[in-house]
């Protein structure tokens, strides 16, 4: 126990030397930006464009850590369960109040207690955008438009554990490995007692664990780095059909897939996990229009009725949205799969919200052979497995009444999810879970309708 040393601890930026700034600045942040445009004939265009993008490092300023100038004081009304009572609302603390003690501890602060601290060689993460794009005009009214998008980030911002647990004391088995479970969680005696008090180093046993992390006297060390970057290539097709006729529609689908390695799949591990978005939806179509019914003055039906039942009959417009977005990518945690991958996601006239994938595709389902203590090898998420995907129609009803030479009353009705489409969240993926493979709620409102007057003038 003599032998027994531990290094580390927090600084504090203007304390012992140190510099006052939150970071070095990062003084090389070129942002160019390019774009052409040839047509080829009156009626096609081929438009390209490239930039780069930084994003704002300064706002880390709000997320400085504050250990050891902040310092909360617990209510404690009574010591004997309610018996006796030692605060009241006359004199909530008695006892006073727990004060902040700055940077007086130094390497001590927050000893016993998990600590974060701002990494001062933050790079600024960085975004490249690139765009090709071929335009082609079908008559007066109409538009196609195809285009290549992609984006490239790097220096993005991931949370890094600097205190896992050495990667040599893990397990590599691929199945419950119980011997290095309790090797790990062994409780031996603390060699911090009694001098971290109020922590969770503060009883006399610790676990075997806790001791070979690179910084046992806290229990977490984390800071943020610049180890993260993301991929995303799309195909991007637009058709308009401009106003004419009474009427214009829009449509658009984007075809994409968004791989990003921003997190660690174990803390020990040397660079990112790379794997798909959870912000990823391989297809998005939306459709939009607006229709001017064929009714009333100057329209194609009773252009010459009367002047009140003119007012009545004309004026009316309906539009839409439609929306169809494929679901979020779907993980499922630490588990254990013998199977085949393929065989989780269940065909569309399978899936029911009792049962969104093949929950016996493989998976192991027993809490009492879960893995601990291991090293993870089973990705975070699957582009196969997805849950619920938008779809969706809003419909609104419109009517524009003339009322003097320059006013006109409009009237809406609107119908939100107009069909009243149930929008489910995505399924429970917890294998030892009773719900596994369940969906439990869902995650857009009912039909709502809504109506409005306005008054333009």
């Amino acid at each position: 126990m003599d032998q027994f040393r531990v290094l580390g601890g927090l600084t504090f930026a203007g304390v012992n030397g140190k510099p006052r700034g939150l970071w070095n600045t990062d003084t090389n942040n070129f942002v160019p930006r390019i774009g052409l445009a040839y047509a080829i004939n009156p009626k096609t265009v081929i438009r390209s464009g490239f930039g780069i993008f930084y994003d704002q490092l300064g706002i880390l300023r709000r997320q400085v850590s504050l250990t050891g100038f902040s310092k909360s004081t617990d209510f404690v009304a009574s010591l004997d369960n309610g018996q006796t009572f030692i605060a009241n609302l006359t004199d909530p603390w008695p006892n006073g109040f727990d004060r902040p003690v700055g940077a007086g501890l130094g390497v001590m602060t927050n000893a016993g207690q998990g600590i974060s601290f701002f990494n001062p060689n933050l790079s600024v993460p960085r975004m490249e955008r690139w765009e090709v794009s071929v335009q082609r005009q079908f008559s007066h009214q109409a538009v196609l438009e195809l285009a290549y998008v992609g984006n490239h980030g790097s220096d993005l911002r991931s949370s890094r554990q600097l205190d896992a647990i050495p990667r040599q004391y893990l397990s590599t088995s691929p199945v419950r490995d119980q011997a290095t479970i309790d090797l790990l969680s062994a409780q031996v005696p603390n060699p911090f007692y009694p001098l971290l008090p109020k922590t969770s180093l503060s009883g006399s046993t610790v676990s075997r664990s806790q001791l070979l992390r690179p910084y046992p006297q806290f229990s977490g060390v984390a800071s943020d780095t610049n180890e993260g970057y993301s991929r995303y290539h799309s195909l991007q097709t637009r058709f308009e059909k401009r106003m004419s006729a009474g009427y214009t529609v829009n449509v658009a689908w984007t075809w994409s897939k968004f791989l990003e390695a921003t997190g660690f799949l174990n803390d020990t591990d040397p660079v990112a996990e790379r794997v798909i978005s959870d912000q990823d939806r391989t297809h998005r179509v939306v459709i939009s229009g607006l229709w001017e019914l064929p009714f009333g003055k100057g329209r194609r039906f009773a252009a010459s009725t009367n002047k009140v039942l003119g007012k009545l009959i004309g004026g009316w417009q309906v539009q839409e949205i439609y929306q169809f977005q494929s679901g979020a990518p779907l993980g499922f945690g630490n588990a254990i799969f013998t199977g085949n991958l393929a065989d989780i996601p269940l065909p569309s006239d399978q899936r029911t919200i009792y049962r969104w994938f093949n929950t016996a595709a493989g998976f192991e389902r027993s809490s009492a052979r879960q893995l601990a203590s291991n090293l993870r090898t089973f990705s975070t998420r699957f582009s196969g497995v997805r849950g619920n995907g938008l779809n969706n129609w809003d419909i609104s009803l419109v009517k524009n009444t003339g009322i003097a030479e320059r006013a006109r009353l409009q009237f809406r009705t609107e119908f939100i999810n107009a069909f009243n489409h149930a929008q489910f969240s995505n399924p429970n993926t917890t294998p030892t879970s009773s719900s596994f493979g369940r969906v439990t709620s869902t995650s857009q409102w009912p039909r709502t309708i809504q109506f409005a007057l306005k008054l333009l003038f």
